[in-house]
């Protein structure tokens, strides 16, 4: 099975014109304008951030967060 992907602008034609007659062209404005395009180098500030994080101590965080999000407090 393949999937065939339409180009980028056409894409991005079809999103614009679905938004804008559902909310309107104002709201559709707002929400591309969330998006945004990004700054910076997000590599390299990950590459920072967690420079001094052990797997152990990143899997421990994993399975922190599955307990919180799951509620079985292990």
């Amino acid at each position: 099975m393949s999937v065939k992907l339409i180009e980028l602008p056409e894409l991005n034609r079809r999103a614009f014109a679905i938004l804008s007659k559902e909310f309107g062209v104002p709201d559709t404005l707002r929400f591309f304008g969330q998006l945004g395009l990004g700054a910076g180098n997000y590599t390299e500030e990950r590459r920072q951030l967690f420079a001094d994080l052990t797997m152990d101590e990143f899997r421990q965080a994993v399975n922190a967060a599955k307990s919180e999000r799951t509620g079985t407090g292990n």
